[in-house]
């Protein structure tokens, strides 16, 4: 079994393609703490979230964070009249991370 290198460039359409492959299986999206509290902040649940990374519209990124080297993106999504914003990283191959929501 070969490891999946994170690439050192990514464009808009291949991240969109990695996050949809990955966000198909829930087990794949972590939320982590700051991004759970803020959830419930701003009343914004898992299974929103699940559906702004499977169909929402990257708007922002994707570009290395700073912190963990990842790569981080936001996505949009709007349905029935509300607007959400999830912050993610992408931890190759295997996993997203979601930062915050808003």
């Amino acid at each position: 079994m070969t490891a999946e290198i994170v690439p050192l460039t990514l464009t808009p359409e291949a991240a969109t393609r990695k996050v949809r492959e990955l966000a198909a299986t829930s087990a794949n999206i972590v939320l982590i703490p700051h991004a759970s509290k803020r959830g419930k902040q701003r009343v914004i649940n898992r299974i929103m979230v699940e559906r702004c990374l499977r169909l929402g519209t990257l708007c922002e990124g994707p570009y290395i964070a700073n912190g963990t080297g990842h790569w981080r993106m936001n996505f949009f999504r709007h349905a029935a009249g509300e607007e959400m914003t999830c912050v993610i990283e992408i931890d190759w191959p295997r996993r997203l991370l979601v930062v915050t929501v808003f």
